[in-house]
């Protein structure tokens, strides 16, 4: 095995660089594969009606729009709507980790998604805002208007469990 070339490293780089704009649709990934086994019986006990096959229904889309917003996020690498929505995103995991915490702690029973929520999506968001701040992708302001949105769409989720 070879080593790559001075250009073909020097091409790699600038992905490297963007990679954790992907952090959000992982997160969201091995959370959903937490959840799927359990979260439909568990929200319907405390919440509302909600089958496995209505949870993969609307997750399937909402995983490819994370997917897409990550992936124009890296495409852009700095600044601007993808990347306050990446970040929303990410910020929206770790309110729903607070859900997922404190809903066991209230009810009392163990809230599929817990662990990950806890041990993938709060040290992810903690790594995530920290490099975004770092590397300077994000204003402040783009950063403020990002956690806003992502705690409005945790909301809009944690309300979707209600219908």
């Amino acid at each position: 095995m070879t080593l790559p070339d001075v250009t073909e490293r020097d091409q790699l780089q600038p992905v490297a660089g963007v990679l954790p704009f992907l952090l959000p649709f992982g997160v969201y990934v091995l959370h959903t594969v937490e959840e799927l086994p359990g979260f439909a019986a568990w929200a319907t006990r405390h919440f509302g009606p909600e089958t496995t096959s209505m949870f993969a229904a609307y997750h399937i889309p909402l995983m490819l729009l994370v997917l897409a917003c990550s992936w124009l996020a890296m495409r852009q690498g700095r600044h601007g709507g993808w990347v306050v929505l990446a970040t929303a995103f990410q910020w929206q995991f770790a309110v729903n980790a607070l859900f997922h915490m404190s809903t066991w702690a209230v009810l009392g029973e163990y809230s599929p998604g817990a662990v990950t929520a806890a041990v993938v999506s709060v040290p992810a968001t903690v790594c995530y805002l920290a490099w975004i701040r770092r590397e300077k992708r994000a204003s402040s302001r783009e950063i403020a208007i990002a956690l806003v949105l992502g705690t409005v769409i945790a909301a809009a989720a944690i309300g979707f469990l209600f219908l």
